[in-house]
């Protein structure tokens, strides 16, 4: 898993772009990565995860810290492109519905 963060946007948002498989190998250092990020400053922070073909159980928990460090600090978060199998498994253990969802243009 490999994770890309861009400079903020004219929406003021720093996209995170995630490619690879968010399993229990890489999602723990990704999750620290943006709960870092977060409490360093970023406000508004959005995660295209439309390359993640995979996602196991330490990947949702990563999602949900991130969550949860988001919504402690204020910060908006954004996701977009969450599809395939991610999408079944994010809605199968109800975090879907509190992710903030955007289309992808």
């Amino acid at each position: 898993m490999e994770w890309l963060i861009s400079q903020p946007d004219t929406d003021g948002f720093e996209n995170v772009i995630v490619t690879g498989d968010c399993d229990l190998y890489a999602a723990p250092s990704f999750a620290k990565a943006m709960r870092d990020r977060i409490a360093g400053g970023s406000t508004r922070l959005r995660f295209d995860l439309s390359k993640v073909d995979y996602l196991d159980s330490t990947g949702v928990g990563a999602i949900i810290r991130i969550l949860q460090e988001g919504r402690r600090s204020g910060t908006e978060l954004l996701f977009r492109g969450v599809k395939g199998t991610p999408r079944k498994v994010l809605r199968m253990s109800n975090i879907l519905s509190l992710m903030r969802e955007e289309q992808l243009p």
